[in-house]
């Protein structure tokens, strides 16, 4: 919601309460004088149009008072004393206003009562709405000021969590750049410049997907594929006939949203601690599942040797990091789960697939 929205939905609000209190009062008005002042044998009529004149002036003043106050972000004491010093002055003069049409064009039911006490009374009747409609503005202006703290709360919450977001998204790697462009180096001296260009092309769509997406804003999971099959690649003119990658994807791909960068971490863990480490042949999997309530993404590095393994309370920063980042966008409806048996290690992320469609608030 915009602040304009949100300034109009807020104005729209006093102004409901603001003219519901008033018709209210002038109701309740109506009753009491339809009821009291035929029992003294008068009409009612001067007393009405006399008190529907008062009631729209503080309608008018006080909407616009009110108006122009709400809008301000004051202390609750301090709004407090702005308004008594236009309320008390305006009391006064309706207090003044009251008894002249009374006398000028109403019989006055209180012929045997002092001047004094007629005052006295008036100075109540004219005094006890306007504190009513105080009181009601109060409330509004505490809701405000109340509902604005948590926005602001929230704001910051989001904002502390976008900045931990971010800085865990660049907790990549920092060896990969230098390694491309040894590899690009090395391609450069054999005078291959086919392989060149494809991994200069590779490079691109890469960096062209890190540096579009850098607010955590969930994109579709054919994008992040792309960009992982183009870091996977880079990996592959590195490390030649090394590396071997195999992909298990449903096709057609499920219609999900996923945030950025969220399946490189495993890639670059597995091209690590085990590619870099093992001296013969190995088969990177990357196996994609949806099943009827989740969305299961699995890294297995075939072939890997156990000694090349972690156990959970020795996870690498970047698995450490993605872990955090799951827990931060999706709660407890996502997991990463690391494994190993005789046929290699294997990583595994589980999101719960009514978390991929719209992003996490």
């Amino acid at each position: 919601m915009t602040a304009t929205s949100a300034g109009q939905q807020r104005m729209a609000r006093f102004w409901y309460w603001h003219l519901l209190y008033w018709l209210s009062y002038l109701l309740v008005k109506f009753t009491h004088l339809s009821v009291l002042v035929p029992l003294q044998d008068e009409s009612s009529w001067p007393y009405i149009w006399i008190y529907s004149l008062v009631t729209l002036l503080n309608i008018l003043l006080t909407g616009i008072l009110g108006q122009h106050e709400l809008a301000q972000q004051r202390p609750l004491l301090v709004q407090l004393k702005r308004l008594l010093l236009v309320l008390l002055p305006w009391w006064l003069l309706m207090v003044l206003l009251r008894q002249y049409l009374i006398t000028t064009y109403a019989s006055d039911m209180l012929q045997d009562v002092s001047s004094n006490l007629k005052y006295f009374l008036a100075f109540n009747l004219v005094l006890l709405p306007l504190a009513g409609w105080l009181a009601v503005f109060m409330l509004l202006k505490t809701n405000q000021l109340h509902f604005a703290g948590l926005v602001k709360q929230q704001q910051l919450a989001k904002q502390a969590r976008q900045a931990r977001l971010k800085v865990l998204r660049y907790q990549l790697n920092p060896h990969f750049m230098f390694n491309t462009l040894n590899a690009l180096n090395a391609l450069i001296v054999q005078r291959n410049g086919h392989d060149a260009e494809q991994l200069i092309q590779h490079l691109c769509v890469y960096l062209r997907h890190s540096l579009k997406n850098q607010q955590d804003e969930f994109i579709p999971l054919q994008q992040e594929l792309d960009a992982l099959t183009a870091y996977m690649t880079i990996q592959q003119v590195r490390f030649g006939q090394r590396l071997q990658i195999s992909w298990q994807l449903p096709q057609p791909l499920p219609e999900l949203l996923i945030p950025p960068l969220l399946l490189q971490p495993l890639a670059e863990n597995a091209i690590q601690y085990s590619v870099a480490e093992t001296a013969g042949a190995l088969c990177l999997l990357v196996r994609l599942e949806q099943s009827a309530t989740h969305l299961h993404i699995t890294l297995a590095q075939q072939g890997a040797e156990h000694n090349a393994g972690w156990a959970d309370a020795q996870r690498p920063v970047n698995l450490t990091n993605l872990t955090e980042r799951l827990q931060l966008l999706f709660g407890q409806t996502a997991s990463l789960t690391l494994s190993y048996n005789a046929t290699g290690f294997y990583s595994q992320l589980n999101i719960a697939t009514e978390a991929l469609h719209e992003p996490a608030a």
